[in-house]
């Protein structure tokens, strides 16, 4: 039965149900710049309706301004960027390692190694032939032979620089990767504890409970950086967390969170570390992300550089040894090996230390008796011009002069495939934005309906009120 307290009661629910609209209002506006948030809304219902009367408005529940498809697709683009990103890193660093600087004016094939002072493999290159074909010329010569030896050296000391440069990059690859499992095992535990705190605080599942949720979703948002997540919504209002696509391996489950270990292995002649389920060993692929990413270019791409510039180092000392153990120093010693005959990769190449204590075991000749004939010299010097590699398609020089253009033409590949990445990132992020974004001008409106709704409330009470006062003075 309609009466002047219902009337009373129906203010007050009034005042109560734009009240709370004016503070969700003001929290998005306070929330604009808040990375992550999602715009609330209160869902303001009629209450309780009594003899075909109403009695009232109540805010059912809050709700967040969001597209579940949206929200895994920024996810997996995430996923993609992170790799990308990785990949970038790693191939900046890689290719300022092979930086190999062009022969003024030169045209020909293979230019990059007609100068005799260019920098990094492709001027040791030059230099060291170019010092055989001097010595040609004058076999005897102290210092010609001292030229040798110097070049020689610098040339093994670049292949040992780049190696060492590549390996100095795997160990900050390493301990990137470490700490990216840290990173994402911090979050996993944190989503999980998510798990419990946000259903306890749920009426119904549909319920939205204010910032947590927002800040659930930013942590599984951090998480698809580093590995692809499938977030899995379930009905009792938590998220469970699986690595790559489809069943995957789940990382969250309700309030328990696996955690990320490795597990550590020789590979590429090198101690890496594999991702594993710290629980019980079981491998991980990531399936992306960033540490995709860095397993991608530790395992991939450094290993497949260095093991060219290996390959290069053992036909170097091979083709090398070949021809100068068959020649004759000026001492009249033949058989002697320029390079050390065991240490055939980029790391361990070496001259021997017999031509490293005397420059007259530089075989310059191809006769005991004949110290001025020089054309041993010369064919180490045209070992150059020799198609060794490729299947004897290819010299030295024209193999190490499309291992710097591989790597130049993978960088640009990754780079530019990292920056059309973040294109669509940022599409699909705007797009969501869109959707969840808060807009000042919608919350400026809304805040003037719930100013004016709560005015309109007053005034019923305030009336309300001066019935009852009426009425009690009868």
């Amino acid at each position: 039965m309609a009466d002047l307290a219902s009337a009373l009661e129906i203010g007050r629910s009034a005042l109560r149900t734009q009240q709370i609209g004016l503070n969700v209002t003001g929290n998005n506006i306070a929330n604009v710049n808040t990375p992550g948030y999602s715009r609330k809304s209160p869902n303001i219902t009629t209450a309780l309706t009594v003899d075909g009367l109403g009695t009232g408005v109540k805010v059912a529940s809050l709700s967040r301004a969001r597209d579940r498809f949206l929200d895994g697709q920024v996810r997996f683009e995430n996923s993609a960027l992170g790799k990308f990103e990785a990949l970038e890193r790693a191939m900046t660093t890689i290719e300022a390692i092979f930086t190999e600087m062009a022969g003024g004016g030169a045209t020909e094939p293979g230019s990059i190694f007609n100068q005799s002072s260019g920098s990094a493999l492709s001027g040791a290159f030059s230099r060291f032939f170019n010092s055989f074909q001097d010595l040609a010329n004058n076999p005897e010569s102290r210092a010609g032979r001292a030229s040798v030896r110097q070049e020689a050296v610098f040339m093994t000391e670049q292949f040992n620089r780049m190696h060492d440069q590549m390996a100095y990059l795997q160990q900050d690859i390493e301990t990137e990767f470490r700490n990216i499992i840290d990173e994402a095992n911090r979050l996993t535990k944190q989503i999980a504890k998510l798990n419990v705190k946000i259903p306890a605080l749920k009426k119904t599942p549909t319920d939205t409970v204010g910032d947590l949720e927002d800040e659930r979703d930013q942590m599984i948002e951090e998480l698809s950086k580093m590995v692809l997540v499938n977030a899995r919504e379930e009905i009792d209002g938590t998220t469970t967390i699986l690595v790559a696509l489809g069943e995957g391996i789940e990382l969250v489950q309700n309030g328990i969170a696996m955690e990320l270990g490795i597990r550590s292995v020789v590979r590429n002649n090198a101690a890496v570390s594999d991702l594993v389920l710290a629980s019980d060993g079981r491998k991980v692929d990531p399936g992306g992300g960033s540490l995709g990413g860095l397993i991608e270019a530790r395992d991939v791409k450094i290993a497949s550089f260095q093991e060219s510039l290996n390959t290069l180092a053992a036909t170097v000392v091979e083709q090398v040894n070949a021809i100068h153990s068959g020649g004759f120093g000026l001492d009249g010693s033949s058989g002697t090996e320029f390079f050390e005959p065991t240490q055939t990769t980029a790391r361990l190449i070496e001259v021997s230390d017999a031509i490293m204590n005397d420059l007259d075991k530089i075989a310059a000749s191809t006769s005991a008796t004949g110290p001025g004939d020089g054309s041993n010299a010369l064919a180490l010097s045209d070992i150059r011009l020799s198609q060794v590699l490729g299947g004897g398609t290819r010299t030295i020089e024209e193999f190490y002069s499309g291992l710097v253009g591989r790597v130049g033409a993978e960088a640009k590949q990754v780079f530019t495939d990292a920056e059309g990445q973040r294109l669509v990132s940022e599409q699909l992020y705007n797009r969501r934005q869109n959707v969840r974004g808060v807009s000042i001008n919608e919350e400026a409106t809304g805040l003037i309906l719930f100013q004016r709704a709560y005015q309109a409330a007053a005034r019923i009470i305030t009336i309300v009120d001066e019935m009852m006062e009426t009425t009690l003075n009868m």
